[in-house]
């Protein structure tokens, strides 16, 4: 007859060499983790961000508003007047305008920015001019633009007293645009 014998299962590791183990294999999962997190921040970073503009953190000192989205069209247009008026606070270049304001998107906006950009080449430097005309384009349909024109073409002071009707005019002038470019115009359509 044949005598089976079974090998003597090995010892166990002790507690302290099977938490070492384990911590190995956790720092080399980590390891790679971050290299992977890394690796993904470099080529965003390389294809999608543009680097702060100079001028920034005077910029951001100004408190410009942020921009996700607007539910009514004129909110786009007073974001992007309001951004407009901290550019008089400090001595920007034009082009660096452009990359000011995108700073301040968020969001849905952010998203439209990221891709509008990515239809040009990848070194195209817009100017705030570019920067306003397909903001823009793309926030503020062109129709409200012409009813807010139309509007105040059409003011009149009815039974409004004068701070009111002063109100309205200021707010619609606006959207005027060659209307009331002097004050002499200005002062014609007030009347």
């Amino acid at each position: 007859m044949v005598e089976c014998r079974m090998a003597a299962p090995p010892n166990p590791p002790d507690l302290v060499q099977a938490i070492a183990a384990m911590l190995t294999g956790h720092d080399e999962q980590t390891a790679l983790l971050r290299e992977i997190v890394e690796q993904g921040r470099a080529q965003r970073h390389e294809h999608h961000h543009q680097p702060p503009a100079p001028g920034c953190p005077e910029f951001l000192a100004t408190q410009p508003p942020l921009f996700h989205k607007a539910d009514e069209p004129l909110e786009a247009d007073s974001w992007l007047r309001t951004i407009e008026s901290k550019f008089t606070l400090h001595p920007y270049n034009d082009g660096d305008k452009a990359g000011l304001a995108a700073q301040q998107l968020r969001g849905p906006a952010r998203t439209w920015w990221e891709n509008h950009v990515a239809m040009f080449p990848a070194d195209t430097r817009f100017t705030w001019a570019q920067f306003k005309e397909a903001f823009r384009a793309h926030h503020i349909l062109a129709g409200v633009i012409r009813r807010k024109l139309t509007e105040f073409l059409a003011l009149k002071q009815g039974n409004n007293s004068v701070l009111q009707y002063s109100q309205a005019f200021n707010i619609l002038s606006q959207y005027a645009g060659y209307h009331v470019d002097t004050d002499e115009k200005k002062h014609v359509c007030f009347r």
